[in-house]
């Protein structure tokens, strides 16, 4: 028969409905040893495509504040006046086919080399040694992700330029900082995970845990210790069939709540998808 969305709520094996029950249960299990089995598979992340200039300010809203129009603004003073970002008024997150020999200049800028007098060294010396490792390694090549001529129309995605950065000012640093970032993280190759879940069994009743284990950072190493913001809490090793102790057995009282209203970040999303 048809279940609506509520029953299938009700129906979710990690939610107990019945206070009396959980009671019963913490009571049953507390102190109580109990026996670990995990399963663990590997998996990949890509790095996120380049910006495009909803994109870009989505992301600035969500990490700075910065409203729609003042990303766009700073943006468009970045490849105005300071020069050092390409066209922000585009909704591609590709680059031409033919890009790649520009790519390995604007790389070799990052790493210092050619940067010319007067930049922000200090803004520079940040990014160098990415740069050097993409460039040394090989990791410019052809790949449809990033250089493909179906995916732009009149402007490609926002990149750096060859361009050094002199003087920017606090938000504007900010933002080329976010494309900059963005640039060296889509060359590296994809983060791997060990995603597990683990069983424990005490006194016959399954707890589950489910977490992620980082096993080679891949991208998020441009990020540094920034990315693992809001990463699931990695889980601490143990062997399988091993004995563990519930030392302490708590019963939750959620109440479901109704969906956040749109941030402006969530809002940008729905209008670019409202014509689809």
């Amino acid at each position: 028969g048809f279940k609506g969305k509520a029953d299938d709520e009700h129906a979710r094996a990690d939610r107990i409905w019945d206070e009396d029950r959980a009671s019963a249960l913490q009571l049953k299990c507390q102190g109580k040893a109990g026996i670990v089995n995990e399963e663990a598979k590997p998996s990949t992340q890509l790095s996120p495509l380049l910006y495009d200039l909803t994109s870009l300010q989505r992301e600035a809203n969500s990490r700075f504040g910065f409203s729609a129009k003042s990303t766009l603004g700073l943006a468009q003073a970045l490849y105005e006046k300071h020069k050092v970002l390409t066209y922000p008024r585009t909704d591609a997150r590709a680059l031409p086919e033919d890009y790649l020999p520009t790519v390995k200049s604007t790389l070799t800028m990052l790493t210092g080399e050619g940067a010319g007098k007067g930049h922000d060294e200090g803004v520079i010396a940040r990014y160098a040694p990415f740069a050097h490792q993409i460039l040394a390694r090989h990791w410019v090549l052809p790949n449809k992700r990033i250089f493909n001529n179906a995916k732009i129309s009149d402007h490609f995605a926002i990149i750096p330029t060859l361009q050094a950065p002199k003087h920017l000012s606090e938000p504007e640093q900010k933002l080329y900082d976010l494309v900059v970032k963005r640039f060296l993280a889509v060359f590296y190759p994809p983060a791997e995970y060990q995603l597990t879940t683990r069983i424990t069994r005490v006194e016959g009743e399954p707890f589950k845990t489910e977490g992620k284990v980082l096993v080679n950072p891949g991208w998020l190493a441009v990020y540094g210790r920034e990315s693992q913001e809001g990463d699931e809490g990695n889980l601490v090793p143990v062997k399988t069939g091993e004995s563990v102790l519930a030392e302490a057995v708590s019963a939750n009282k959620n109440q479901t709540r109704p969906p956040a209203r749109y941030s402006e970040a969530t809002l940008l999303s729905a209008m670019e998808g409202a014509g689809k």
